[in-house]
C-alpha cells in the first residue's frame, strides 16, 4: 500500500508541474473556420466560377530507377509528384489568426484532383502515399504525394546491349475533362537533382509533355501530362559476361583447323564449342522480351557465330572423311581433284612436298624447265629406260628371252643392256647368255617369271594406292587451311559489321559519332 501511495503522489506532482500540450488557439480556430464553412468541400471542385476550368500544375521529382524489367516490359520508379492549384475557399487573413501563413491538412478533408497514372502496371492502381496538403493563406495548395510507380514501357531491344530506352509515365485526371480541370506543366523538365544513380542505366534526362486528346465520347478534350524518361544502358556488364566470352569461344573454333585429323579430338572439340555457344544463347534470351517486332543486335551476332560453328563442324566432318578415304572405297573425281589439288592450293599459296605444283591457270604457260620435264616424261626412250630399270635385274642386265640349249634341256637366259644413243633414245644390245648348266624345266622358269611379274604389279599397285591415299590426305589438309582462313575472315567481318550497327557501340567503343 505504501508503494502505491508513493507512486500516486509522484504522478500527481508530475501532472501539476508539466503543462498539458494543446494545439495553438489560432491554428485550431483557423482549421475550424476553414473546414466548417463549406460542407462537402472534399467533393466540390473549388472553382470561383463553375463554368471555368480549374488550373492544376503538375511536376515530378525522380528519385530512383528501381528496376527495368525487359522481359515483362515494366519500369519501376520512385517519384515524388507535385500538384499545385488554388482553392479560394481556403484563403484567410493572416492577421486574424495570429500571423499563421500556412497549415497542413489531410487530403481526405479537402478537394484534391484525381490524378492517376494511365499506363500503370501495378495491382494497386493508385501507388502514392497520401501525405498532407500544404495550404497557404492565399488559398494556394501544394500536394507532394510520393510513390513507387510501376508503368508499362515498350522496350526496344534492337541495339541491345548498346541501346537507349525511352519510358513514359502518363498522368491525368480520371473523371475531369479539360473543360473542368486545365492540367498544365509545372516545369519544362523533371527534377533530377536528387536522383540516385543506377548501376545498369544512365539517366539522360526527363522531359515533360502536355497532351490534349479528343475522344469520340466527349466534346471537351482530356489533358494529360507525360513524363518522358530517357535512359542509356551501361554495357560493361554485358560486354564482359556475354560479348567477350562469345568472341573468345568463337575464336577457339579456329583452332579446330590446326589439329591433325589423327588426334581423334577434332570433331569432339568442334561440337563442344557449338554446345557452349548454344548455352550462352539460352542465357542471353532469358533476359529479353519474347517479341518479334525487332531482332536484337547481340542475338544476330550469336546467330552468326552459331552459323559459323555449325559450318565449321560440317567442314570438319568432310575433312575427316577425306583424310580416312582409301582407293578400295573411293576414287577422287576430276572436279574434286581440280578444286582440292589445284585451285585451292594455288589460292592458299600452299606447296606439296615431292610434287611440282602448276596451278589452275598454268597449263599452257609453263616455264622452260617445266617444259623440259614434261618432254622427258613423254619420251619413249625415257619410258623404256624406266621400264628396264623397274624390272627384274641381274648384275645390271635385264632378262629378255629364254632359249633351250642342247638335248639335256638346259634353260638359258639372254640379257639385254640399254644405253642412250645420239638421238636421246634407248638402244638395246644383247649381251649374251647366263647359262650355268643347271637343268631347269620351262614350266618352273615360267612360274618364276610369273611371280616376278606379280610382285612387280603388286608393288606398282601399292605405289598407286599410296599416291591416291596421299591425294586424299593432302585434300583434307587443303580444306583445313581453307577453313582456317575462311572462318578467320568471317569472324572478323561479322564482329565488326554486326556490332557496328549500334550507334552507341560506334560512339563508346570505336569513338565515332553516331
Amino acid at each position: 500500500m505504501a508503494i502505491r501511495l508513493a507512486a500516486t503522489i509522484v504522478l500527481v506532482c508530475i501532472l501539476i508541474v508539466v503543462p498539458v500540450v494543446e494545439p495553438g488557439e489560432h491554428e485550431r480556430r483557423l482549421m475550424n473556420d476553414l473546414l466548417s464553412k463549406f460542407p462537402y468541400r472534399e467533393f466540390a471542385r473549388p472553382a470561383i466560377n463553375e463554368s471555368d476550368a480549374l488550373t492544376v500544375a503538375m511536376g515530378m521529382t525522380l528519385q530512383q530507377i528501381m528496376d527495368v524489367d525487359e522481359v515483362n516490359q515494366i519500369i519501376t520508379t520512385n517519384i515524388w509528384l507535385t500538384l499545385a492549384w488554388t482553392d479560394a475557399t481556403l484563403a484567410w487573413n493572416e492577421s486574424d489568426y495570429g500571423g499563421i501563413s500556412s497549415i497542413r491538412l489531410p487530403p481526405s478533408m479537402i478537394w484534391t484532383p484525381d490524378i492517376l497514372l494511365y499506363n500503370c502496371a501495378n495491382e494497386n492502381f493508385d501507388s502514392t502515399y497520401h501525405s498532407n496538403v500544404v495550404v497557404e493563406s492565399s488559398g494556394s495548395c501544394e500536394w507532394i504525394p510520393p510513390g513507387i510507380f510501376k508503368s508499362a514501357c515498350s522496350i526496344d531491344v534492337t541495339n541491345f546491349p548498346w541501346d537507349d530506352q525511352v519510358c513514359t509515365l502518363k498522368f491525368g485526371s480520371w473523371t475531369y475533362d479539360g473543360g473542368r480541370i486545365n492540367l498544365t506543366k509545372l516545369t519544362e523538365e523533371g527534377d533530377i537533382s536528387t536522383f540516385k544513380p543506377n548501376g545498369e542505366w544512365h539517366l539522360k534526362g526527363v522531359d515533360v509533355l502536355r497532351n490534349v486528346v479528343y475522344y469520340p465520347c466527349c466534346d471537351d478534350p482530356f489533358i494529360d501530362i507525360t513524363f518522358v524518361i530517357k535512359l542509356k544502358r551501361k554495357t560493361l556488364y554485358y560486354a564482359m559476361n556475354l560479348v567477350m566470352p562469345c568472341i573468345l569461344i568463337s575464336s577457339l573454333m579456329l583452332l579446330v583447323f590446326t589439329l591433325p585429323p589423327d588426334t581423334g579430338e577434332k570433331l569432339s572439340f568442334a561440337v563442344t564449342i557449338l554446345l557452349s555457344l548454344t548455352v550462352f544463347m539460352m542465357i542471353f534470351t532469358e533476359s529479353l522480351p519474347p517479341t518479334s517486332d525487332a531482332s536484337p543486335m547481340l542475338s544476330n551476332y550469336f546467330s552468326a557465330m552459331l552459323l559459323m560453328v555449325a559450318m565449321a563442324v560440317l567442314l570438319t566432318m568432310t575433312i575427316l572423311n577425306f583424310h580416312h578415304r582409301n582407293p578400295d572405297t573411293h576414287t577422287m573425281g576430276p572436279t574434286t581433284k581440280k578444286i582440292c589439288l589445284d585451285w585451292l592450293p594455288w589460292f592458299l599459296r600452299m606447296s606439296r612436298p615431292g610434287h611440282i605444283f602448276k596451278g589452275p591457270f598454268k597449263k599452257g604457260n609453263l616455264s622452260n624447265q617445266e617444259m623440259e620435264i614434261e618432254m622427258l616424261d613423254q619420251s619413249p626412250g625415257y619410258r623404256r629406260k624406266m621400264a628396264a630399270t623397274a624390272g627384274y635385274q641381274n648384275n645390271g642386265r635385264t632378262p629378255l628371252t629364254l632359249h633351250q640349249q642342247g638335248s639335256a634341256g638346259v634353260i638359258g637366259v639372254r640379257y639385254a643392256s640399254y644405253h642412250e644413243n645420239q638421238d636421246g633414245l634407248m638402244d638395246k644390245t644383247i649381251i649374251g647368255r647366263d647359262n650355268h648348266g643347271i637343268p631347269q624345266s620351262r614350266e618352273k622358269m615360267d612360274n618364276v617369271l610369273d611371280e616376278l611379274h606379280f610382285m612387280t604389279e603388286r608393288f606398282k599397285k601399292i605405289d598407286e594406292d599410296e599416291e591416291v591415299v596421299g591425294d586424299w590426305k593432302y585434300a583434307a589438309m587443303v580444306l583445313d587451311r581453307f577453313g582456317l582462313v575462311f572462318f578467320s575472315i568471317y569472324l572478323i567481318i561479322a564482329t565488326i559489321v554486326i556490332l557496328n550497327t549500334a550507334p552507341n557501340f560506334r560512339k563508346d567503343v570505336l569513338g565515332m559519332s553516331a
